[in-house]
């Protein structure tokens, strides 16, 4: 009977502060890769919508790179048995993310899902997680690039 009595109470507390709006997304993220194959490569754009593309390209890749998407969201399709190996890289004073492909083969098709964060943009928005950082991490609500340590100044 007591708890009947609270029920209005609390519909009323739970409509008075409805939970915070995310930003709506119409379309789906699109993803640019540079495929590295020795002295040469090729770029490729792909929106993240869970749809296989093809490359249409035979070169022989050992590096993927990521330019501005969370490469761990993405698949990546080849003839024969390949290992990923994560990694930044750190031609750039920011680093992006990287799958080095063993042995160096062509890739058939990128298979990419989700969305992710620029860096800067709100990972966390008013106590909510709104989503991963593309090239970053969260730290202090905000996608932060990646740095090397080698990179921090530190004071004399």
């Amino acid at each position: 009977m007591k708890s009947l009595l609270l029920l209005p109470a609390l519909l009323g507390l739970a409509f008075a502060h409805p939970a915070p709006e995310l930003d709506p997304r119409a379309a789906p993220q699109i993803a640019h890769f540079y495929f590295q194959a020795a002295a040469t490569g090729y770029n490729l754009t792909v929106p993240a919508d869970g749809n296989w593309y093809p490359t249409n390209n035979g070169l022989n890749v050992n590096i993927i790179t990521a330019l501005d998407f969370t490469v761990t969201q993405c698949e990546f399709a080849t003839h024969q048995q390949v290992a990923f190996a994560y990694q930044l890289s750190g031609a750039d004073p920011y680093p992006k993310e990287q799958f080095a492909v063993g042995p160096p083969q062509p890739i058939d098709r990128v298979r990419c899902h989700g969305y992710c964060l620029q860096i800067y943009q709100d990972c966390y928005k008013n106590g909510q997680f709104v989503g991963s950082c593309c090239n970053g991490f969260c730290a202090a609500n905000k996608c932060r690039p990646y740095v090397y340590p080698q990179d921090i100044p530190w004071p004399n």
